[in-house]
């Protein structure tokens, strides 16, 4: 079912026969109850709860159930602290769309079982756009591409494409239609090869960055020192003070575009103090996809001090708190990257913006019953007995 049928589907299951009960339900009512019975959808055939106590691949159906919500995330770890005279930790930070952990591995780098010599190094500044997801696009359309200005009064200035999404000999305007084509415009916008030179594109997440909701451009100031974030100084473009700025453009014509104004977005720079560890010795290094062993945090001291189960360069051991997963690693072994399996969250469910369920459609009407379900017991419907009990059958 795509959004529009779900809802009509609960308007069928609330609404008695010619009774017209549910004209009274708001479009957006009806997508608060949809999103709740997704989450608790989710919750329920993630765990146990449920009609055969089966969780998370424990049977066929269970894989199914959410299988499009399983992603694989990779990043490289950051240096955390010390934890004694040979236990060093490094941590990893979780991706924004992250919900329930399945899998962790970790890359080790070892040398042939001997102490590894390294150094911590700060990876040092660097300068980027924090541009909102809600400036790529107007009330129809998405921009197809993204250009870096010194001066947004004089185009002919430091005009340099920073993204471009179409070829010269590409259709006009409507290419990415809005809001049905923001996944795919996501997915163009982090492929590499639509990048222009000195550029790089990620969304939402960059090193320590956090930004849900926004795209992260990462800008080579080696090879556009006119990169001006500071309004005190004088471009060596523009002869101005103005902060450069990334304009969204899109095509009217064939070898024409126009800017899309909600695009302009003012320019940041950041310190990065985030840490990392480097590898100095070069006698018998090697690197090797790990399991990684997750641990309580009341229990993770005396592992470590126990020389049968401390961490391991074969099983290094985890813990996870906030938004990060420590790995504890001894003085054999460094961990280069972390790569996990995990559940992401789904996008939320919405009529208006065109949003449908993304999960698979064998489990939409399961959504669509527990909703009606919960939506009969918020108006006090004698139904509601009847219809929580249908819903209940659903595996």
């Amino acid at each position: 079912m795509n959004v529009t049928q779900m809802h009509l589907a609960v308007q069928q299951g609330v609404d008695k026969i010619n009774s017209l009960q549910a004209d009274m339900l708001l479009p957006e009512e009806i997508d608060i109850e949809l999103n709740k019975s997704m989450s608790r959808f989710i919750n329920t055939k993630y765990g146990i709860n449920n009609k055969y106590n089966k969780g998370f691949e424990e049977s066929q159906k269970r894989i199914d159930d959410l299988r499009s919500l399983v992603v694989e995330y990779a990043a490289p770890v950051n240096f955390k602290e010390q934890y004694n005279n040979k236990i060093w930790v490094d941590t990893f930070r979780l991706p924004p769309d992250y919900l329930y952990l399945v899998s962790q591995r970790s890359n080790v780098i070892i040398d042939n079982c001997d102490p590894i010599n390294f150094s911590i190094f700060s990876s040092g500044d660097f300068s980027y756009f924090l541009i909102n997801e809600s400036a790529f696009h107007n009330s129809t359309i998405f921009i197809d591409r993204m250009r870096l200005v010194a001066d947004p009064t004089d185009p002919s200035l430091g005009n340099i494409s920073m993204l471009n999404l179409l070829g010269t000999d590409a259709p006009i305007e409507g290419t990415y239609a809005y809001p049905a084509d923001e996944a795919t415009l996501h997915l163009d916008i982090t492929d590499p090869n639509n990048w222009a030179t000195g550029f790089e594109w990620y969304h939402e997440s960059y090193s320590h960055i956090q930004a849900p909701g926004f795209f992260i451009c990462i800008v080579d100031t080696n090879l556009y020192p006119w990169f001006n974030y500071d309004s005190s100084v004088t471009n060596s473009v523009s002869s101005t003070n103005l902060v450069t700025q990334a304009v969204g453009m899109f095509k009217t014509s064939i070898g024409l575009e126009d800017p899309l104004n909600t695009t302009t977005d003012a320019l940041y720079n950041d310190t990065n103090y985030l840490e990392k560890r480097e590898v100095t010795s070069s006698n018998d290094i090697t690197a090797d996809m790990t399991l990684n062993k997750f641990v309580q945090h009341d229990d993770v001291a005396k592992l470590l001090n126990d020389p049968f189960n401390t961490t391991k360069h074969t099983s290094p051991l985890t813990t996870i708190r906030d938004q990060y997963i420590d790995i504890y690693t001894s003085d054999i072994f460094i961990i280069q990257d972390v790569k996990i399996t995990y559940i992401r969250k789904p996008q939320q469910i919405s009529l208006s913006l065109g949003i449908s369920c993304e999960l698979p459609i064998h489990t939409h009407q399961e959504i669509v019953d527990i909703t009606v379900s919960s939506i009969l017991e918020g108006i006090g419907d004698p139904r509601y007995k009847s219809a929580s009990n249908e819903a209940n059958k659903n595996e």
